[in-house]
């Protein structure tokens, strides 16, 4: 049991992580906004249809380069990755979100093999975080908006638990390509 407490605190940490960026995100903005902002089927009066774009300024008290790179664009997302499954009930997702990581959790600590622990702590800790706003709000707070200057903007508006998430997934597949490789060449 001692090997697997490492990969709990790194589930608390990631869970923590997201939890805590949309917390302060959701603080500012009801108290910019109002409280209407924390209910995702009200849309604002001071807020239009995309949601709320927020500067780095009123989030960290500075730009420190960040606005290349990152907007903090408020949205409320229904549905899952790129929003799809939007139409879909929230107690359908929360419950297929709860269950994808009950599988999760004890694929961890029953069968995976050591380099696949790592990816999935990372990937339970992000969806534990997108499943508790599911559980609290019906949708789940996305904010943060990729782009490359005014040239190219990523397709989606993601939070701090997607990013866990998505590395989590891309060291997973890099592991088991890398260890299979090993075992092929073994033999």
């Amino acid at each position: 049991m001692k090997k697997f407490l490492k990969y709990i605190a790194i589930i608390f940490v990631v869970f923590a992580a997201d939890f805590l960026s949309k917390k302060y995100l959701l603080d500012l903005l009801s108290a910019k906004y109002g409280e209407s902002i924390l209910n995702p089927d009200i849309i604002c009066a001071k807020c239009n249809i995309n949601g709320v774009i927020a500067s780095w300024n009123d989030i960290i008290g500075g730009d420190y380069g960040l606005s290349n790179l990152f907007n903090i664009h408020f949205i409320w997302n229904k549905g899952v990755s790129f929003s799809a499954f939007n139409s879909v009930m929230p107690i359908v997702l929360s419950i297929a979100t709860a269950l994808i990581i009950v599988w999760l959790i004890y694929y961890l600590f029953k069968r995976a093999i050591s380099y696949e622990r790592l990816p999935i702590a990372m990937i339970v800790g992000g969806a534990l975080g997108n499943l508790v706003d599911r559980i609290r709000f019906g949708a789940v707070a996305d904010f943060i908006q990729w782009h490359i200057g005014g040239l190219w903007t990523f397709p989606a508006i993601f939070n701090v638990g997607d990013m866990f998430i998505t590395f989590g997934v891309i060291l997973y597949l890099i592991n088991v390509f890398i260890n299979r490789k090993k075992i092929k060449s073994k033999d």
